[in-house]
């Protein structure tokens, strides 16, 4: 099977990491805007892997700017969601914020709280696994066209 090109991989990652961001946000109860956020550097994957479709002689340039963009993305999610394993999804003041009006059980407000939290948690472990998966494929096409390109001078220093 022949090696799908950076561009594709680029966008196939961003519209995922679109796809990601629209259903947490819908999904979520708040419709918090911060679950969306894996959209972000999904909208910028997709665009710049059509503008180095579109653009040959720029395509090296932009997929090393996806590549940033996804070490960044990767950093960022992996910063957010590790020590959220750790966390408490269901602290005793948020839970009786909750309840202090009596509309919901303590048992119900500490169901919210933690399935928010692990929602939250997921979302961007979700998004640091897709921009790592995007690096490491990006690394791999770079060494390739690096030998290749390697080859190919040595081919024509023979000739």
């Amino acid at each position: 099977m022949p090696d799908m090109p950076m561009p594709l991989v680029s966008i196939t990652i961003g519209v995922l990491l679109i796809l990601q961001g629209l259903g947490f946000y819908f999904a979520s109860d708040a419709q918090s805007l911060t679950a969306a956020i894996p959209a972000i550097p999904g909208a910028l994957f997709v665009l710049l892997g059509f503008i180095s479709l579109w653009a040959p002689p720029l395509r090296k340039h932009l997929m090393h700017v996806v590549m940033l963009l996804a070490l960044l993305g990767a950093v960022m999610a992996l910063v957010r969601g590790l020590p959220a394993l750790n966390a408490d999804p269901s602290p005793p003041a948020k839970v009786a914020e909750l309840t202090a009006d009596g509309s919901m059980t303590n048992i119900a407000a500490t169901t919210a709280l933690t399935s928010m939290h692990w929602a939250k948690v997921w979302d961007q472990l979700m998004m640091a696994g897709l921009c790592i998966v995007l690096l490491g494929l990006g690394i791999g096409s770079f060494v390739q066209a690096r030998r290749s390109g390697t080859m190919d001078a040595a081919r024509a220093q023979s000739n």
